[in-house]
């Protein structure tokens, strides 16, 4: 009976982690060159949930100013997502709705761009990045934190207390999407020559992970993977935060 129960736990846990990233290296693009187009506020906005809709709200008492929305197809999901900038402070925001089937996430990022093209952003998903850690992007996810106001607060003291090589900028929001775009190239260029995804791009503007890419990704995902590195990031995270106090 406890020999039947283990194969019961373990053999799908196997099978997810072993065939798991030949399925994901087969039918996972990731996005390597994108054009955004704009769509109008106001029926973007009656498109997305309560939620959505909330942090909105919460954006424009913190006096962040609505610069554009669109979205980001996939292969698995659907990103719908706002773009907003502060008028005095030099941080960008976003709200960001995922959809993938019947499963929706909603979340808030702010980012501080720097002079070099790298950033430092602070957000709540309620999910770990699929992406690896990358020297152009320090993420800090505080997926129990709803209070924008606390989010925002603490990507201003990280910016303050962490060192960077470049001083920061204002997001140009003259220029719409495009350093979105261009960072999203930049960030597919860098996993490239980490060896997580094959050179080629697609004439949707997409790269086909490679076998490291695809166990990377699995392994994320899947427990007990999905668990370790859960663990690893909240130490980096409560380390980085630790640093960020006088």
């Amino acid at each position: 009976m406890f020999n039947l129960l283990l194969v019961v736990l373990f053999v799908p846990l196997i099978a997810i982690n072993v065939i798991g990233p030949w399925l994901v290296m087969r039918t996972q693009r990731i996005p390597a060159r994108v054009r955004f187009s704009d769509t109008d506020r106001e029926c973007f906005l009656a498109e997305r949930g309560d939620v959505f809709q909330q942090l909105d709200e919460q954006l424009q008492e913190l006096q962040f100013a609505h610069v554009g929305s669109s979205a980001l197809p996939s292969s698995h999901t659907v990103s719908h997502f706002s773009l907003y900038v502060h008028p005095r402070d030099q941080a960008a925001a976003m709200l960001v709705t995922m959809t993938s089937g019947k499963r929706r996430v909603t979340y808030a990022e702010f980012t501080q761009l720097y002079a070099d093209g790298s950033l430092l952003d602070v957000h709540n998903a309620p999910t770990l990045s699929s992406y690896p850690s990358m020297p152009c992007r320090l993420g800090v996810r505080l997926s129990e934190v709803n209070n924008l106001k606390l989010l925002f607060g603490t990507l201003q003291r990280l910016r303050k207390r962490l060192p960077n090589s470049a001083p920061a900028i204002p997001y140009p929001s003259d220029q719409g999407f495009q350093p979105i775009e261009a960072f999203i190239a930049r960030e597919s260029d860098e996993l490239v020559r980490l060896g997580y995804c094959k050179p080629e791009i697609d004439d949707q503007g997409r790269r086909a992970l490679t076998l490291k890419g695809a166990l990377f990704l699995t392994w994320k995902n899947a427990l007990p993977g999905k668990l370790i590195f859960n663990l690893l990031e909240q130490r980096h995270t409560r380390l980085l935060l630790a640093s960020s106090h006088p």
